[in-house]
């Protein structure tokens, strides 16, 4: 009788176990809602994960003085619930907060002032009494050089000054140069597509993890196009179903499919990186697809020939003093990127998909050209390097190249491996 009552006793510990197991695998996440600091601080953390389309991540709202501060990570903690230990703030001509995740800073002071955000390693030197205030930080929780850019340790090839510890393992970086690309990680190395010097190539783009370029071997039409898998450099090639002449022009990419447009043909093709195939996909009788603020419409080959392209800035009433908005990831996990036009440029700020308000000072750019978005790593041009940002990096120089300065015609982009 014992050993029967043991036994049941197993089997309900057992399916206990397994239905709390199941329970934190299949779990969608929390919010909840706490204070820190003495009862000062309040936080809002909400967790999402196993959500289709989305990456997992905490999003933190610390609430300080009436404002509200947005911290959004994508790795879990020790602690999967009230993650955040205490809340750091400083309170002068900008305010800011500093929160303490598992004993440390795992992200540099975020500073308020004048309806903008801003991280403390973006306005250093600006207001010298916040300096003390970073300066006089304890150094067990929070390393200010951690968030500067490190350009000591450089290796030099093919002309490229690569910042050996500014290089993010994850990802491959790529730049177009005359005869095809560079592919950029842990060295640089180069892959020849063609066999002369082709100083402009209009009919190139990332796609995916794919560098596709028309085949400028010919002159004034062509067949062929190359797709170049920039994580491994293997080089294929597709043919179209008809001549292509080189007064083309890309509209867009759509779903990892980019469209390209013949003036000369009045034709429009698809092209599939992935699948290796080439389709016409618009033509004067079937009219021309066109991609508009998330919506397919066609127009007239007349309005094609005009260089028509795909619409790719995101609307919201939101953001209306803004010149463009892109938005990249998930509505529980991206971010809106939002460009200000100044006298010399653009303006980058972003703001989490979970709170449009909260908006924050990214970078400076010359054009739009110089922006890529990856997850949540910002890669820009700024005059002859490329840098990227990134909450938990700050902002970070990965190489130099002098050509960037003088030529306008480099593509860049970066793909995981």
């Amino acid at each position: 009788m014992k050993k029967k009552y043991r036994r049941w006793i197993l089997v309900i510990i057992f399916s206990i176990l397994v239905i709390f197991c199941c329970i934190r695998f299949f779990s969608k996440g929390h919010t909840i809602t706490y204070k820190v600091g003495e009862e000062k601080y309040e936080v809002k953390e909400i967790y999402t994960r196993n959500i289709k389309k989305e990456r997992d991540n905490y999003y933190l709202k610390i609430t300080v003085n009436k404002h509200v501060y947005p911290f959004q990570f994508y790795h879990t903690f020790s602690k999967k619930r009230k993650v955040v230990d205490k809340v750091l703030t400083y309170t002068g001509d900008y305010e800011c907060v500093l929160p303490i995740i598992d004993g440390k800073a795992i992200t540099d002071v975020l500073c308020y002032q004048d309806n903008r955000y801003y991280f403390y390693h973006a306005i250093m030197g600006k207001d010298k009494k916040l300096d003390d205030f970073v300066k006089s930080l304890d150094s067990n929780l929070y390393h200010q050089d951690q968030w500067l850019d490190n350009t000591m340790d450089t290796k030099e090839m093919n002309n490229i000054t690569l910042y050996s510890q500014n290089v993010i393992p994850e990802h491959v970086f790529f730049l177009s140069n005359m005869r095809g690309i560079y592919q950029i990680g842990d060295t640089v190395l180069n892959f020849e597509i063609f066999k002369k010097d082709i100083y402009q190539k209009e009919l190139s783009a990332l796609v995916s993890s794919y560098y596709v370029v028309a085949d400028y071997n010919e002159s004034s039409r062509f067949r062929t196009f190359y797709f170049m898998d920039i994580r491994t450099g293997k080089i294929s090639e597709a043919k179209a179903p008809n001549y292509i002449s080189f007064d083309s022009y890309i509209q867009g990419i759509v779903d990892n499919k980019l469209y390209l447009y013949d003036r000369d043909n009045e034709k429009q093709y698809c092209i599939d990186p992935e699948k290796k195939k080439i389709e016409e996909v618009g033509n004067e009788k079937r009219k021309i697809q066109y991609y508009q603020s998330g919506k397919w419409d066609k127009i007239t080959v007349t309005k094609a020939k005009e260089k028509k392209l795909f619409e790719m800035t995101k609307k919201d009433l939101e953001f209306q003093k803004f010149d463009m908005v892109y938005h990249v990831g998930g509505k529980a996990s991206g971010y809106y990127y939002l460009l200000e036009k100044v006298e010399d440029g653009y303006v980058l700020y972003r703001t989490p998909s979970q709170n449009k308000k909260t908006i924050t000072y990214i970078t400076k750019i010359d054009k739009v050209e110089d922006l890529f978005f990856l997850d949540d790593y910002v890669y820009f041009q700024d005059g002859d390097s490329i840098k990227y940002y990134q909450d938990e990096k700050g902002t970070h120089t990965l190489l130099s190249y002098s050509e960037l300065e003088f030529n306008d015609n480099i593509l860049f982009g970066v793909v995981k491996k």
